[in-house]
């Protein structure tokens, strides 16, 4: 039997070639780990640009904040501000109302000027981003502010004319009304709240100004109470924008300004065919091509009759740049007014429609919703090829809609106010 030997150990001898292979494997790694780590941040951050930047938790109901110089969420410390707080964090994200707030104890313990923001403000100025009145802290409390917004922008059921639309479904659009004089049909409106609904300034010339003959038709398809689902409201006030021009001076070609509020004479009861329409939030912007629905009862055709049933169409938002073009509308399409349609046509609003909604869906609030990006406005005919129905910017006039719903909310009658 022979014995195994063993051999001694061996020297690894690092040659220049051998030290330029390993360097230049670390640095492949290295660059890797970078590319990796560039990738993951770039989808976080786009993750984020996906929500808008103030959010309330579902889970907790705390507010939350999107810090975006250091990419992370913060919550809000509890302080003097919380009501007005909670409030124009609401209206700032299209809710329109807070129902409810109070504060909640951080139980960890965490108290990291990393996990936190404060007022730094002694007042809150409405039609500002909160995030202008915060500033990172450690929150010494431990509380924070937890909000409850009124819902919207949610149909309740599951189910799922406009010239080239079609008959809508009961409860679809659970936020359009039919708002009526003298029991007729006279335009459409969307319902923010259980107290005040969105239409067109036009809708209310002087001859309509009798406050007490108009009746808003909610939680129906039909122009008249035909279905249980049904109510019959009360309009307590009306308010317009008072810088819509026509009214001044019917000459003038200018239809910039055409909105108006309702309020109602008593409070709604939300059901599954009454609910209201998100708003958008403060300062969204509308993107070209973005689909949106508009619905309403509105001839058929220019020349047409008025459908009995509520119809619905879908049509894409055009640029600002192709809609005030010689071919389009020029001059006549202000920074207050956007454009929806298709080049030829076809599809479009037309007389009847107007106060109605524009409206998208989105999932800014994490949830999917429906917002009242426009107000059917205006249009040259109805469906003609590069003549798009135009509408009112809703986003342009939130402060506008904030300040006449606390001013007038108990103020009888028909009124114009000015800009917030």
């Amino acid at each position: 039997m022979t014995e195994k030997k063993h051999g001694s150990p061996r020297m690894v001898v690092l040659t220049p070639c051998r030290l330029a292979t390993i360097f230049l494997t670390m640095l492949l790694l290295g660059g890797i780990g970078v590319a990796v780590w560039a990738v993951v941040t770039y989808l976080i951050k786009a993750e984020d640009t996906g929500l808008y930047e103030v959010q309330v938790n579902s889970a907790n109901l705390r507010l939350t904040v999107f810090d975006s110089t250091h990419g992370r969420w913060r919550y809000v410390c509890s302080s003097s501000s919380n009501q007005i707080l909670a409030t124009i964090s609401c209206e700032e994200m299209g809710f329109v109302r807070a129902l409810n707030y109070s504060v909640s104890t951080m139980l960890d313990g965490s108290k990291d000027s990393e996990d936190f923001f404060c007022m730094d403000a002694k007042e809150l100025i409405r039609g500002k981003k909160i995030k202008e009145f915060l500033s990172p802290c450690t929150c010494a409390s431990g509380e924070v502010l937890t909000v409850i917004c009124q819902d919207c922008g949610r149909r309740s059921l599951t189910e799922d004319r406009i010239v080239g639309g079609e008959e809508s479904k009961l409860g679809r659009w659970p936020w359009q009304v039919s708002l009526q004089y003298d029991g007729a049909h006279q335009c459409g409106g969307s319902i923010i709240s259980d107290r005040w609904i969105v239409s067109a300034a036009h809708c209310f010339p002087e001859r309509y100004h009798h406050v007490g003959r108009w009746r808003v038709l909610l939680g129906s398809i039909y122009k008249t109470a035909t279905h249980k689902s049904v109510h019959v409201a009360e309009v307590q006030t009306v308010v317009f924008h008072s810088s819509y021009l026509p009214f001044i001076d019917p000459t003038i070609d200018d239809n910039s300004r055409d909105i108006a509020i309702l309020a109602l004479t008593n409070p709604l009861q939300f059901t599954d065919y009454i609910q209201p329409v998100c708003l958008p939030t403060n300062g969204q912007r509308l993107a070209e091509g973005k689909m949106g629905a508009v619905t309403g009862w509105g001839n058929t055709e220019y020349y047409g009759q008025s459908p009995d049933v509520l119809h619905e169409a879908y049509v894409p938002i055009i640029s600002d740049a192709v809609c005030t073009s010689p071919e389009y509308y020029d001059s006549q399409v202000t920074n207050t007014m956007f454009c929806a349609g298709y080049e030829k046509g076809l599809i479009d609003a037309c007389q009847g429609d107007s106060g109605g909604p524009f409206v998208a869906e989105d999932t800014l609030a994490k949830t999917s919703r429906y917002r009242l990006l426009g107000v059917v406005s205006w249009g040259t005919g109805c469906a003609q090829a590069k003549k798009p129905g135009v509408y009112t910017k809703v986003s342009r006039f939130l402060p506008w809609i904030s300040s006449a719903m606390r001013n007038y909310e108990n103020v009888p009658g028909v009124h114009k106010m000015a800009r917030a």
